[in-house]
C-alpha cells in the first residue's frame, strides 16, 4: 500500500484504527447536542461551557502523553489511552446533572492526546521521504473518528428511546476503545528502547538549543495556560457561573502560579544546559515548533470547532432534524479520510511551507465566505462550501505533521504533544469566540487568524532543511 512494506502496513492500521476508536469516543457528545437539551433540560449555555470542557483539557493531556510516549513508547502509552477512554465514556453514559457530564467532558478531552502516541509510533516506522503519506493517512483516516460519532451514533441511539440513545452510543464508543486496546496489546511491535537524549526524568523541561528559542518557548506557554484561564470564566460567568469569584480568583491565581513555576523551571534547565557543549544532532530551531503550532491551532482548531457547533448550526439555520443536520453536518469532516493524507503527499513532494502557504490562503477565502451563510444561503450551497473549506484546513492538517516529526527524531513525541496541544488552544479559543459572537461572525473571526498565521509561515524553514535535521538525529 503507497510503496510501504508490510510490517510498516501493520503498524499504520494498529494506529489509525486506534486514533479513530479515541476521536469518536472524544466527540460522541457533538451529534446529541439537542437531544441533551431536550432530554436533560441543559440550555445552550450550558451545552456551550460542555463543548469547551470537551477540549480542554487535550491541551495539558497531549504535553504529558507527548512526554510518555518518548519515555516509555507508543504500544504501552496506546493502551493506557484507550482503557481510559472507555472508563470516562461509561461516566458520561452515566451521567444525570450538567455538573457531572461537566466533569466526564474535563476528562473525556485527555482521550483526544491519543493522537500524539500515533505521531510517535508512525515516525519510529517510516523513512522522511514517506513521513507525510504516512502521517497523512494515520491522521486522516484517525481523526474521521470525530465526523463517524455524528454520522454513526445517531441512527445507533434511535434504536433506542431518547433518554437512553445517547447514553447507549456512548457506551458502545466505550467499549470499541476496550477492544482495541486487546488487539494493540496482541499485535503491536514491541516499543523501541528509549534512546539516550530522552530517557531523562518525566518532569524535564522540554530542551532547547539557543537563548532566542528559549525566549520563543516561554512566548508558546502563554496561549496554553491562557486557554486553561479561558474556560475558568466561561464556568463563572452568567449565566451558568459555576465557579463563585472566589473560587475563580483562586483558580485563576493557581494557573498563573503553575505558568510562572514552569517558566522558572524551563530557564533553569536550559540555561544550565546551554552553558554546557550541545552535541550537533541535538541542535534545532525552536521557531519550526511554534510556527507549526500557531498553524495547528488554525487548521485543526478550526476544525475541532466547526465540528463542535455544525450541527447545530445546520439545524438552527435551516431547520433540520436533529439526525438530517448531523448527518449533513458529518460532510464538514468526511473528505478528511483523503485531504489529510493528500496535505502530507503534497508536503513530501513539493515541500511543507509552500503547500501550507496555498492551503492556509484558501483555509482564509474559504472560512470568509463561510462567514455569509444565512437561512436565505442555499442549503447545498453551504455545504459545497463547508466542505471546500474543510479539504484546506485538513490537507493543512496533514502538510503541518508531516513537518513536525522531522525536526528532531528523539524528541518527536514532545514536539507531536506541543504542536497537537496547539490544536485544542485553537479550539478552546474559537469557541470561546463562538459563545460571544454570530455564527458568522465567527466564521469570519477564523479568516482573520488565518491571514495571520499565513504571515508567520514566511519564516518557516523547507522541508529539505528539515530532512537533514532527522536525519542528524
Amino acid at each position: 500500500m503507497f510503496g510501504f512494506g508490510r510490517e510498516q502496513t501493520g503498524v499504520l492500521h494498529l494506529a489509525w484504527i486506534a486514533c479513530f476508536l479515541t476521536f469518536a469516543a472524544w466527540f460522541n457528545m457533538a451529534p446529541f447536542n439537542t437531544t441533551l437539551e431536550t432530554a436533560l433540560g441543559l440550555s445552550k449555555e450550558q451545552i456551550d461551557i460542555l463543548m469547551i470542557c470537551n477540549v480542554a483539557l487535550t491541551i495539558p493531556a497531549r504535553l504529558v502523553v507527548g512526554t510518555c510516549v518518548d519515555r516509555f513508547g507508543p504500544k504501552i502509552v496506546f493502551i493506557i489511552v484507550l482503557i481510559y477512554a472507555f472508563l470516562v465514556c461509561l461516566l458520561f453514559a452515566f451521567s444525570r446533572t450538567f455538573e457531572e457530564l461537566l466533569f466526564s467532558r474535563l476528562l473525556m478531552g485527555a482521550v483526544g492526546a491519543g493522537f500524539v502516541v500515533g505521531i510517535k509510533m508512525i515516525a519510529e516506522s517510516f523513512p522522511p521521504k514517506k513521513m507525510g503519506m504516512a502521517q497523512g493517512l494515520y491522521a486522516g483516516w484517525g481523526n474521521f473518528g470525530a465526523s463517524a460519532a455524528a454520522f454513526a451514533f445517531i441512527p445507533f441511539a434511535a434504536l433506542f428511546s431518547l433518554e437512553t440513545g445517547w447514553r447507549a452510543a456512548a457506551v458502545l464508543s466505550g467499549v470499541l476503545c476496550l477492544i482495541w486496546a486487546g488487539v494493540i496489546f496482541k499485535y503491536a511491535p514491541e516499543d523501541l528502547p528509549p534512546t539516550k537524549s530522552n530517557n531523562g526524568k518525566l518532569h524535564d523541561p522540554l530542551e532547547v538549543t539557543s537563548k532566542l528559542d528559549l525566549t520563543l518557548k516561554i512566548f508558546l506557554f502563554v496561549p496554553l495556560y491562557g486557554a486553561v484561564m479561558a474556560l475558568v470564566w466561561k464556568l463563572s460567568e452568567h449565566p451558568i457561573a459555576l465557579l463563585s469569584p472566589v473560587v475563580s480568583q483562586g483558580l485563576l491565581a493557581l494557573i498563573i502560579g503553575v505558568f510562572l513555576y514552569n517558566v522558572v523551571k524551563s530557564l533553569r534547565f536550559n540555561l544550565r544546559r546551554l552553558t554546557q557543549s550541545i552535541p550537533h544532532e541535538e541542535h534545532y530551531e525552536f521557531r519550526q515548533v511554534v510556527i507549526l503550532s500557531l498553524t495547528y491551532s488554525l487548521t485543526f482548531g478550526s476544525l475541532l470547532a466547526v465540528i463542535s457547533m455544525f450541527p447545530e448550526f445546520l439545524q438552527t439555520t435551516y431547520g433540520l432534524s436533529i439526525a438530517s443536520a448531523g448527518m449533513l453536518a458529518s460532510s464538514f469532516a468526511f473528505l478528511n479520510l483523503f485531504s489529510r493524507a493528500g496535505g502530507g503527499w503534497l508536503a513530501d513532494a513539493f515541500g511543507g511551507k509552500r503547500v501550507l502557504s496555498v492551503l492556509v490562503a484558501g483555509a482564509a477565502v474559504g472560512f470568509w465566505l463561510m462567514g455569509e451563510i444565512d437561512p436565505q444561503f442555499p442549503l447545498v450551497g453551504a455545504l459545497v462550501l463547508s466542505i471546500v473549506c474543510s479539504l484546506f484546513i485538513q490537507a493543512g492538517n496533514g502538510a503541518c505533521f508531516s513537518m513536525v516529526p522531522l525536526i528532531r527524531r528523539d524528541i518527536s513525541g514532545r514536539l507531536a504533544g506541543m504542536v497537537g496541544s496547539y490544536g485544542n488552544v485553537g479550539a478552546v479559543y474559537f469557541l470561546v469566540v463562538f459563545s460571544l459572537v454570530s455564527a458568522q461572525t465567527f466564521f469570519k473571526i477564523i479568516a482573520g487568524f488565518a491571514c495571520v498565521v499565513l504571515v508567520c509561515l514566511y519564516f518557516l524553514p523547507s522541508n529539505k532543511e528539515l530532512h537533514v535535521s532527522f536525519n542528524d538525529s
